[in-house]
């Protein structure tokens, strides 16, 4: 999986923090510079010499500047300097792709079974169809074809009809309505 560009960094904690804050411009610039370093490759090589090379800084530059307010936010582990809490916001971050992950393999599963579901035959015909169709007296259709109109009840009154679209054309007009609450 392809690394996190970012991390997240809380300037009110940081420049709430005593080491940060006895820090010289110099020395908080080195901070920084091991903070994201720390951040890209895992750590920073805790020999000056290297850790100079890596940086773009002088093996003088290094031991003038880093002091024991960097040691505040660095620990030294096999030969690196690390970052405990960027080493826990990697792992948030990995922990969460990887429930992504497994979520989105879990909704194309579903989706998969879905879709197969979809295309099973749903059971064998039984016989004749049943339904509202059946009651046809195909004896009584002269031709070879149904139209719609023989489906249809025709026994509908006019009156009950009339009565509708009196009601309808006596209803108030509200079309401009909704223009005028919505100011449009």
């Amino acid at each position: 999986m392809k690394t996190v560009p970012y991390y997240p960094l809380y300037a009110a904690n940081i420049i709430a923090s005593r080491p940060y804050r006895l820090m010289s411009l110099a020395e908080r610039g080195l901070w920084i510079s091991i903070y994201m370093e720390c951040w890209v490759n895992g750590g920073v090589p805790s020999d000056f010499s290297e850790m100079a090379k890596i940086l773009g800084f002088t093996e003088g530059e290094m031991q003038a500047f880093f002091t024991k307010y960097q040691t505040a936010f660095f620990i030294e582990v096999n030969g690196q300097f690390i970052s405990t809490e960027l080493e826990e916001y990697r792992e948030g971050f990995e922990l969460k792709r990887e429930k992504q992950r497994a979520g989105g393999e879990k909704g194309a599963q579903i989706k998969k079974e879905k879709r197969e579901e979809i295309r099973l035959p749903k059971g064998q015909p039984e016989g004749a169809p049943k339904g509202s169709l059946s009651h046809i007296n195909l004896a009584s259709i002269k031709s070879s074809s149904i139209n719609s109109n023989q489906l249809v009840k025709k026994d509908v009154s006019k009156q009950s009809t009339s009565e509708w679209v009196s009601d309808y054309e006596d209803a108030p007009d509200i079309s401009t309505d909704y223009l005028r609450a919505s100011k449009g």
